[in-house]
């Protein structure tokens, strides 16, 4: 707690009117008339609450208690209500009434105490939980201002891993928790959404989200039986609730911009390096560099000129845009308690830094509750989205880094030009593409959600719900004649798709809860059904007369450029799939004085996917929690609140059988499969089928074993608690491309062979770290570390180099050569004993026998982190708010996609523009960079191309301002919060590249800038 500090203010009396100056503590300036209320604030048991605030409702006059919990604080009247809180402890509301000496009683906050969390089919007290769950609040998710709901969860939870699958906007995040526990399949969790199970959340509009709560370990996730394994987001969106019609929006605009850029070279710094290196490599192959090095040889006509005037061209510049966010969202809430509505409409558009790439999404949430009798309650909701997504050229970007700032986007006459210069005819001036590659995908998803409920008896309810995830989605591309990827040199074309989701879950739950002296016992049991169905068309065709995008595929004809016709073309394809799973499951939850708690799970599941024999397996799970803090033993030390022990065992499963496995994994995987095959019948091609890939009926899911071990601790009324755990989980039977003899026909099958283990300590700390009624600073660390193992691939104990998969090492491994430094002038004859000469990469020669080899690879690394975390410091001051969230994500090894075009590319004949670097030469002997003219050989290229990912940004900055309600309810307005938001404004890091989040993402189609957002907005409750 802060001490007082002497000074002066200016005050306000009732009603908000300007009041006589104040010191500070409360006390009018002298000559004012007073009157001094006294008091003291105890907890329920009377023990004093010392560093409580005492506030006058409506002004900023207030106090904190001192070390007995006593309280003086001067008013102008003896009337008025106080505003008593305390962390932990309900805020409650005092009138004065003319009361000198008041006593004020604060019970302890149930939902700090007793916080309710989501978990599997049901809610429990976070008190009582004997496995590992971790929430996120609903205004820690909106003032994160995350564009998705995924992305709000980054560096907010322990043993949450938060990573950008892309840079474009609206792009999907993968999450992982708990590490990979699959060596070649799926590792995402499952989503719940209001009880559904879904693909993933990202339409979700995070303003409408009440909750997220994520089950970590086993004995939570079990209940989701085969689906479990990697973890469960239940996301819990809003809904009505009694009390008068209340209006709400939020709203913010702003703009977002690349930063992090690598310094590439411009025009006068390309020419220099390009003549330099030309050079180098003329001498380095015997040849005369003033004969195949000049400038005529080197630089195109147009280079030429350029070089000359002076004149260069950004490309990177010509891409960018500062592109405009912004998000509104309109709720109306309300309720006689009975009958309660939810309603919310919300809309969304995420430009990015990249020029044409836009995505807009509409929102739509309903929602009713209704309580028929005391027996019966019916509800019903649904949650659409329309997402409207233009993520522009897929080469744009990689275009624009690609080429010479030597060569010229417009011609003289201002045009733009298509071949930027003579000896460049691949890559082509990006500006085309923003214009004639035309990208488009429209989808509306709709969730509908319908429930029942029966109070059979007082202690025993019944409740049925039936929810579907529907999906309609449509897409098309059209690409012109002068794109890239169509050079000026062939015909437009243009795709149409379409893909449908059909998902629903029907469930039937019997739960039955009773309290019976100290004993407690609460049991779940029901079933479920869920029924999944999708399929999917497309159609390209080249050759269309005119620009119709997507819209007349019909029309499609020869075409003649540059004397060369091409024949129309038109292929169709088109796929279905389809799955049905049948679960049986059941929990028990007993407890004893509220104190030794035990929990006993168990799931049945059945999946169609499976051959016969194989399509069931059960999932149990056994916790077991004791509140040590509640034993007389532990009573005598006051500072201590919570002293929680936990322990438990459990087994889920992964349904690594999925039409998205990267695996390639479908419905059909325990069964051979065909492929079409032509052959000649008399003179006459025929066709039929052949088998194309060996079934397994043996095949069944990939199951986990999880160990857990929690602690709790929550001190000095609430002011510091912690929750530290370790687990221990392996995956068992992960499916693999076995290698079997090929006298079967086939040189392989899919088998449940690999084994993973995951290894961990997850630390969350929550501290206040001062509070007074003026001023409050609460933090929140968390930080996780994971250790990941193979234990075995085949069952033959031997590692498989092809895939970089080796016993003993993460399942996302890299193995190559190891870069040690560049050869140096005076290391010329150890080089040339490897076949090499200084300014060349020098590599470790692993095994020491004189030469490099393939032997010499070694495991580098892998880009699983060994640790991350995050730190969030929220300080309130007056009607002030500030918040500043730090994430960081270390031992990250990554393959360099930057380095790969920008370095050690296509680099022949200095071809593409590089990156400004010191590299090796004769007088600048560095260890950093090869000389590229030197430096040819693949293999040493590509291996200098692991580096460190690391890195730590702050990815949210926001300050707010509360409006007095003095102020605002002059306007009508029940209260008003402006804001103003820097989402990822910083990143620290040593990474060459983008995005050290996207480092190993291919520049083609999915590589953008990174950026960084700048928000201005406004919450409005009516």
């Amino acid at each position: 707690m802060l001490p007082q500090l002497p000074g002066t203010g200016q005050g306000r009396g009732p009603g908000g009117r300007l009041g006589a100056p104040r010191v500070a503590g409360g006390s009018p300036a002298l000559g004012a008339p007073t009157v001094t209320i006294t008091g003291k604030v105890t907890d329920e048991k009377g023990e004093s609450l010392p560093g409580a605030t005492v506030l006058l409702k409506g002004t900023t006059n207030g106090t904190t208690t001192d070390m007995s919990g006593n309280f003086s604080l001067a008013l102008p009247t003896a009337k008025g209500v106080l505003i008593v809180s305390f962390v932990g402890y309900q805020t409650i509301e005092v009138p004065i009434s003319n009361n000198l000496d008041i006593k004020v009683v604060l019970k302890a906050d149930a939902k700090s105490l007793d916080e309710v969390v989501v978990v599997g089919y049901g809610t429990q007290k976070k008190r009582d939980l004997t496995g590992t769950v971790v929430s996120l609040e609903s205004k820690e998710i909106v003032n994160s201002k995350a564009p998705n709901a995924q992305e709000a969860l980054q560096g907010r939870l322990s043993g949450v891993d938060v990573k950008r699958s892309s840079g474009k906007p609206g792009a999907d995040l993968t999450i992982e928790i708990r590490g990979a526990n699959s060596i070649g399949g799926n590792t995402q969790p499952l989503y719940v959404l209001d009880g559904i199970p879904v693909s993933n959340i990202n339409d979700i509009n995070p303003a409408d989200i009440e909750r997220i709560d994520v089950l970590k370990d086993a004995s939570s996730t079990a209940i989701y039986g085969s689906r479990g394994a990697n973890g469960v987001v239940i996301v819990t969106t809003k809904k009505g609730s009694a009390g008068g019609a209340r209006i709400t929006y939020d709203g913010y605009a702003g703009f977002v911009e690349a930063y992090n850029l690598p310094p590439m070279m411009n025009g006068a710094e390309f020419a220099a390096y390009t003549r330099e290196y030309s050079r180098t490599r003329a001498i380095d192959q015997g040849q005369d560099p003033d004969v195949v090095a000049t400038d005529e040889k080197i630089f195109s006509a147009t280079e030429l000129r350029n070089i000359k005037n002076n004149s260069f061209t950004n490309w990177i510049d010509l891409i960018k845009q500062r592109g405009l966010q912004t998000s509104h969202l309109l709720s109306l809430n309300g309720g006689d308690g009975k009958t309660n509505t939810f309603l919310s409409l919300g809309y969304q558009d995420y430009q990015g830094a990249e020029k044409v790439a836009d995505l807009k999404k509409y929102t739509l949430k309903i929602g009713v509750d209704k309580t028929l009798s005391d027996k019966f309650k019916f509800g019903a909701s649904t949650y659409a989205a329309f997402v409207d997504n233009k993520p522009g050229g897929f080469e744009a970007f990689r275009s624009a880094h690609r080429l010479r700032p030597t060569g010229s986007a417009y011609n003289e006459d201002g045009s733009e030009r298509f071949i930027a210069f003579e000896t460049e005819a691949q890559v082509t001036n990006p500006l085309f593409d923003f214009r004639n590659e035309v990208r488009r995908t429209q989808y509306i998803r709709l969730l509908p959600n319908v429930y029942g409920e029966w109070m059979i008896l007082k202690d025993l309810k019944f409740r049925s719900t039936f929810t579907t995830d529907i999906t309609y989605q449509r897409g098309g591309s059209y690409l012109d004649t002068y794109t890239k990827s169509r050079a000026g040199t062939q015909p437009s074309s243009a795709s149409y798709d379409t893909y449908h989701v059909f998902n629903y879950d029907q469930e039937n739950f019997l739960s039955y809860a009773k309290e019976f002296g100290p004993h407690s016992l609460s049991i779940l049991a029901g079933t479920t059904a869920n029924y999944y169905q999708n399929d999917a068309s497309s159609t390209n065709v080249s050759g269309l007369p005119y620009r119709s995008l997507w819209y007349n595929l019909g029309t499609t004809t020869a075409v003649t450029i540059g004397g060369t016709t091409t024949p129309p073309s038109t292929v169709a394809t088109s796929n279905y799939a389809k799955q049905t799973t049948m679960s049986y499951l059941a929990r028990a939850n007993y407890s004893f004085h509220n104190r030794y708690l035990v929990t006993l799970t168990g799931r049945y599941d059945g999946n169609s996917i499976l051959a016969e024999g194989k399509k069931w397996d059960f999932f149990p799970s056994a916790g077991f929690a004791w509140v040590a803090s509640d034993e007389d033993f532990f009573k005598q030390y006051e500072f201590l609140n919570l002293l929680k022990a936990r322990v438990s065992y459990g087994e889920s499963g992964n349904a690594a059988i999925s039409s998205n496995n990267p695996l390639g994994l479908n419905p059909y995987a325990t069964q051979v499969t065909v492929t079409p095959s032509y052959y000649d019948f008399n003179g006459v091609t025929a066709n039929g089928f052949s088998p194309s890939g060996l079934g397994n009926k043996n095949l069944t899911w990939e199951k986990t074993r999880e160990y857990n071990a929690g602690l709790e601790i929550s001190l000095f009324k609430g002011r510091i608690s912690l929750d530290a755990d370790y687990y221990n989980k392996t995956s068992r039977g992960s499916i693999l491309v076995q290698q079997i003899p090929a006298g079967n026909g086939f040189n392989s099958v899919l088998s449940n062979v690999g084994r993973v283990r995951n290894e961990g300590v997850e630390l969350n700390l929550n501290t206040v770290n001062v509070t007074n009624s003026k001023f409050t600073w609460k933090t929140n660390i968390n930080f996780a570390h994971n250790h990941n193992e193979i234990l075995d691939l085949y069952g033959d104990g031997k590692d498989d180099v092809g895939n970089s998969w080796f016993i003993g090492q993460n399942v996302r491994s890299y193995y190559d050569y190891k870069v040690i430094g560049v050869w140096q002038t005076d290391e010329a004859v150890k080089a040339a004993e490897y076949g090499q000469k200084p300014g060349q990469w020098k590599l470790q020669d692993t095994n020491g026998d004189g030469k490099i080899s393939s032997d010499d690879r070694v495991v580098l690394g892998n880009n699983s982190p060994k640790w991350f975390g995050g730190i969030s410091n929220t300080v309130n001051f007056a009607n002030f708010d500030l918040n500043v969230t730090v994430y960081t994500r270390q031992g990250v090894t990554e393959y360099n996609q930057f380095l790969s075009a920008h370095e050690f590319g296509d680099q022949g004949r200095a071809r593409f523009n590089s990156f400004n670097r010191s590299y090796w030469t004769p007088t600048n002997p560095t260890n950093e960079w090869a000389n590229a003219a030197i430096e040819q050989d693949g293999n040493r290229r590509r291996a200098s191309g692991y580096t460190d990912a690391s890195y730590t940004k702050i990815s949210n900055i926001t300050l707010g301002y509360n409006v007095p309600k003095a102020m605002s309810g002059r306007f009508g307005v029940g209260g008003l919060r402006l804001y103003a938001t820097a989402y990822n404004p910083f990143i620290f890091t040593d990474y060459v590249g983008w995005d050290p989040e996207t480092a190993s993402l291919n520049t083609y189609g999915q590589q953008s800038f990174r950026t960084r957002t700048f928000l201005f907005g406004v919450n409005v409750s009516l």
